[in-house]
């Protein structure tokens, strides 16, 4: 579903923080980037979205060149991107939240009133919630929201980057919950994750990404039993 070859990206001119990385989104699958901080993660995902543009390589989406697409034309293609930060609109009611998320098919209130539907089905909590604040849910409520938010547009690839930064052990488990739930609806997702051993649970396909490039590539059961040793250097690295 998604395929990038040879990319190369930065933030500003002569500064390289992507280079040359190659990987593959296989449709229905959870695909996941681990490495250590600062490896380029999240610079990935942000220029797969367009929020970065690429200074050579080629991205495919759904088999179309994208390469350099704009957020909201990617989106209407199908693809959604939750970010590591919150965004949530903490004084609009919860089902105003959602309702944002339809912006482009606004106009269709059958389909706005069947993806708000679709939601509800999906996060119960939120239609009992649907006129409270969304900044007075909890952490972990928001994130819940944000996905549902996400939800609204029907994608068919969503790009994750932290889903659980910040949140308590407990509720970082309910979202990797749920995004095992996502996969079994039969959405294809990108994974970014700082806590590794969960998101190589959740796992069928894994990229580590050092200092801009793929160190290595493999399945869940290919690289599992690798993991702890990568960590452990990456530690070193840190307190060295």
């Amino acid at each position: 579903m998604l395929k990038v070859s040879e990319l190369i990206a930065s933030y500003m001119k002569g500064v390289v923080v992507l280079e040359r990385v190659s990987m593959e989104a296989r449709r229905g699958e959870i695909t996941v980037v681990i490495g250590p901080n600062g490896a380029g993660k999240s610079t990935l995902l942000k220029a797969i979205y367009g929020f970065i543009k690429p200074t050579s390589g080629t991205i495919f989406f759904d088999g179309r060149e994208i390469t350099g697409g704009k957020p909201h034309k990617l989106l209407r293609m199908g693809m959604a991107y939750l970010t590591q930060e919150r965004e949530v609109f903490p004084e609009m009611s919860v089902e105003e939240n959602l309702k944002l998320g339809a912006w482009l098919f606004k106009n269709d209130r059958k389909r706005v009133a069947a993806a708000l539907e679709s939601v509800y089905q999906h996060y119960p909590f939120l239609l009992k919630r649907r006129s409270q604040k969304a900044g007075s849910l909890s952490g972990g409520e928001q994130r819940m929201l944000e996905l549902g938010r996400l939800l609204m547009v029907e994608p068919k690839l969503i790009l994750l980057d932290e889903p659980t930064a910040g949140l308590a052990p407990k509720v970082a488990r309910e979202i990797y919950s749920e995004i095992s739930r996502l996969k079994e609806r039969g959405l294809t997702i990108l994974l970014v994750d700082q806590n590794i051993k969960a998101a190589v649970q959740l796992a069928d396909y894994i990229y580590v990404l050092e200092m801009g490039r793929v160190a290595t590539s493999g399945s869940k059961e290919e690289l599992s039993v690798k993991v702890p040793e990568l960590v452990k250097s990456w530690l070193t690295q840190t307190s060295g």
